[in-house]
Parts: structure tokens; C-alpha cells; sequence
């Protein structure tokens, strides 16, 4: 003799799996977002570069394509704002989210900036260090893989899809344990 009836086990279980895979997920997502701190730094212990700009003949724009060298044993961070940030020479503006977190090292393509003007100069000013960028730096190779563009909403996306699939797993079962006599 059952003490719980079948389709209340399954619900439950059901339920149990959709739980714990959540819990999952929001493990994952602060897991993924957590970083090891870094020292805070006004001036840069290295020097910006740029060695390579992304060239779009037809529409005469270019990205301008950074990176860095730090000569520190450790990581630092340098805030975006007034002592990290690039600056057009002319009144056009682009997307630019600049590095703010510096490790240890040779980094090519930290950054680049959007397609800006053929005649705008784009200029890194970070720890009291710059570098310009403009059109007739040589064109990145092959070798120069551009940083991944998004706005870091990636988890957050998985997370709802994740709910939406086990919501529609639910509501599937409910149907058919409902059609069962």
C-alpha cells in the first residue's frame, strides 16, 4: 500500500530537480562574477600601447585596438573615469569601455574603441600615461584577437532561459499526469 500517491512523488521530485538546478545557476552566476581583488592604483606601473588598429575602407571608420605592458609583480585596477578613460580629438563619441583591472604582463587588444572617423585620433589616458591611436597605424593581423564585446548579461540570460525550460518541463508534466485516468 502507497502512502503518496504517483503523480504527487513525481511533482515532487519535479520540483526537488527544479530547485536544486536553480540553486545551481545562481552558485555559478556569483561564482563566475566574483573576482580576486586588486590593488587600486592612481598612476600605471607599465606603459599603454597600440599597436594595431581594425581598418573599414568602404565606410572610411576604424576601431582602435588596446593594450598594455605591466611591469608590476601584482594586479591593479584603475578605476574608468578622469585617470582612465580615451579621449576623440574630434566632437564624435564611441563606444569605449575601457580596461580597468591591469595583471601582470604583455596584454595585446585589451580594449578597442567603436568605428570612429578616419580623421579622429583616439587617445588611452590611464595613470598618467597615453597613447594615440589613428588611422595609419598598421592593420591588426590574425594574431590580434579582438576582445569579446557584450554588456556581461550572458548568466543572467542562462539563468531565465534555465527557468523558462524547467517551467515548461512542469507544465508538461501537470498535462500529462492530468490526461492519465
Amino acid at each position: 500500500m502507497r502512502l503518496v500517491p504517483q503523480s504527487l512523488r513525481r511533482r515532487r521530485a519535479l520540483l526537488a530537480a527544479s530547485g536544486a538546478a536553480l540553486v545551481a545557476a545562481i552558485a555559478t552566476v556569483l561564482v563566475l562574477n566574483s573576482t580576486p581583488a586588486a590593488a587600486t592604483w592612481q598612476t600605471f606601473s607599465g606603459t599603454p600601447t597600440c599597436d594595431c588598429v581594425v581598418q573599414d575602407s568602404k565606410t572610411n571608420t576604424y576601431r582602435a585596438v588596446f593594450g598594455y605592458v605591466s611591469n608590476s609583480s601584482s594586479t591593479g585596477k584603475i578605476d574608468a573615469g578622469d585617470n582612465n578613460k580615451v579621449v576623440l580629438s574630434s566632437n564624435s563619441s564611441a563606444d569605449v569601455k575601457v580596461t580597468t583591472r591591469f595583471e601582470p604582463g604583455t596584454h595585446k587588444a585589451s580594449f578597442a574603441t567603436g568605428w570612429i572617423s578616419k580623421d579622429t585620433q583616439a587617445t588611452w589616458k590611464v595613470g598618467g600615461k597615453n597613447v594615440t591611436a589613428n588611422w595609419n597605424k598598421p592593420t591588426c593581423g590574425r594574431d590580434v584577437s579582438l576582445p569579446a564585446g557584450g554588456n556581461g548579461s550572458g548568466p543572467l540570460i542562462a539563468l531565465i532561459i534555465a527557468g523558462l525550460v524547467g517551467g515548461g518541463i512542469y507544465l508538461w508534466r501537470m498535462r500529462r499526469t492530468a490526461a492519465q485516468p
